[in-house]
């Protein structure tokens, strides 16, 4: 008997990308990658939008979310990624989940990170390097234009070097729901 212990949910769906309609018109070279992105700025997003993107969200993660919680949009900005443009090792806190939208992509070059993957590294060095995948220390999933990945804001992930596309990134958290509501 096998025995997955501790797995961590991805999910990943279609979205409209022409639904997700974010006001921002500045963008500025960010993080140590520089990268080009309006994550300082203050992003506004239409009403229509945001409900449009917490449904689709709703609908891929309910199967696993109790049903006295609310999703509650954070933030959101928007990426491009230039000529080499990249996004170092990160993660996402003081939020619940995080989501990547694809809205303009040759491949997808998000990288999510095993969170033991120092510890599988320095013990089972001898495994990585004969190519088995007992261990993965990493996932790059598949994805195209007009999808979106959600994920637990703590999962590190990051982008490997591409050139000419555009993402929208956010974070979401959970809100309980009273008795009120």
């Amino acid at each position: 008997m096998k025995l997955n212990l501790f797995n961590i949910p991805i999910y990943i769906g279609n979205i409209d990308v022409n639904k997700i309609i974010i006001e921002n018109s500045k963008f500025e070279k960010t993080w140590k990658s520089k990268t080009e992105s309006s994550y300082y700025f203050d992003n506004k997003i239409k009403k229509d939008s945001v409900i449009y993107l917490l449904d689709t969200i709703s609908n891929l993660i309910k199967k696993d979310m109790s049903s006295c919680i609310n999703l509650k949009l954070l933030n959101i900005w928007e990426n491009r990624y230039l000529k080499k443009d990249f996004q170092e090792r990160h993660l996402h806190p003081h939020s619940h989940f995080s989501f990547v939208i694809y809205k303009k992509i040759k491949t997808s070059n998000t990288v999510f990170i095993n969170p033991s993957d120092k510890l599988i590294e320095s013990y089972y060095l001898p495994f990585i390097l004969n190519n088995s995948n007992m261990f993965d220390i990493d996932y790059q999933p598949e994805l195209r234009e007009g999808q979106i990945i959600v994920f637990p804001s703590f999962l590190e992930h990051m982008v490997l070097p591409n050139d000419d596309n555009v993402t929208i990134s956010g974070n979401i958290i959970f809100e309980q729901i009273t008795n009120g509501e």
